[in-house]
């Protein structure tokens, strides 16, 4: 029997990171779960986890003093899993600056930063895998989200960046693309909206894309708890997933594959569509 493998998890004060962590308790796993407010994380520890405070969006220095405590804990890290996101919503032309440098701290460069920080010791022991969440997000836009579609999107390029970036030193990088789960992402802690409001965007996509969000709050369709059952035999290749390679995406949920299998069909027609027009570039010296 394989020996129980140590995970990093960030954002384990609510939703897919706390329920991966206490499902990962539960099979043996030993579990160091991370949240900006460690009192948050009591019920965890009490389960058998190790937990530390941290705060993503601070500098690359200090999380390396995380990462270097973390590693310190069980003498290696084998899993990441990058987690904690929130959600800016709103027409671009509403939101400011600053939110945006807000979301992007979060989303993309403090799951930046985390992988910078954990790779060395990975590196330094030629395993690991590293485990970013996105979104359905991450493959279409949708008014009135731009914002969080486009870290969603970074997320899932970064990701596909790293696997063979990292595969020469033995870590498997995997992108978790979730549809719409019942969980804490779209409540007022995780939700934040523009404070400014322009009339002329009532009625329009962009602001029916915040009703809706405001509507499926807490009815979403997904279940955690089975998504991250899921989620926990991919990445430790059992149960369900038993005997298949960690896929490079996980399109995670009933709605998620369809939505982007839809979106694939729409690429490839519209560039099927354009492509006698858009193709004709070259220098003449260039043989075709």
């Amino acid at each position: 029997m394989a020996p129980p493998k140590v995970w990093l998890i960030t954002g384990c004060s609510t939703g897919f990171g706390h329920e991966l962590a206490l499902q990962a308790l539960q099979r043996g796993e030993k579990v160091i779960a991370t949240a900006r407010n460690i009192s948050k994380l009591n019920a965890l520890k009490e389960a058998g986890a190790a937990t530390l405070q941290l705060d993503v969006t601070a500098n690359l220095d200090p999380l390396k003093k995380v990462a270097e405590m973390a590693n310190g804990i069980h003498g290696r890290i084998d899993v990441l899993v990058n987690n904690a996101a929130f959600v800016v919503d709103g027409p671009v032309e509403e939101t400011t600056p600053e939110e945006t440098q807000s979301i992007f701290s979060t989303n993309v460069f403090g799951l930046l930063n985390m992988i910078r920080a954990i790779t060395p010791y990975m590196r330094a022991q030629r395993s690991g895998i590293i485990a970013n969440f996105s979104s359905i997000g991450g493959w279409g836009g949708f008014p009135g989200c731009a914002l969080y579609t486009a870290t969603k999107w970074a997320v899932s390029g970064i990701s596909e960046s790293l696997v063979d970036e990292l595969k020469p030193f033995g870590i498997t990088v995997t992108c978790i693309e979730p549809g719409y789960f019942r969980s804490d992402l779209l409540t007022a802690s995780n939700r934040k909206s523009p404070q400014i409001h322009i009339a002329d965007y009532d009625g329009t996509p962009g602001r029916e894309t915040m009703d809706l969000l405001d509507a499926v709050n807490r009815k979403q369709p997904g279940d955690i708890v089975k998504g991250c059952k899921v989620l926990l035999d991919i990445l430790t290749q059992s149960g369900v997933a038993g005997g298949r390679e960690i896929p490079i995406r996980v399109a995670l949920g009933p709605d998620s594959a369809p939505f982007i299998e839809k979106k694939c069909q729409e690429t490839i027609k519209l560039v099927g569509e354009w492509k006698d027009v858009t193709v004709k570039t070259n220098h003449d010296d260039v043989k075709e």
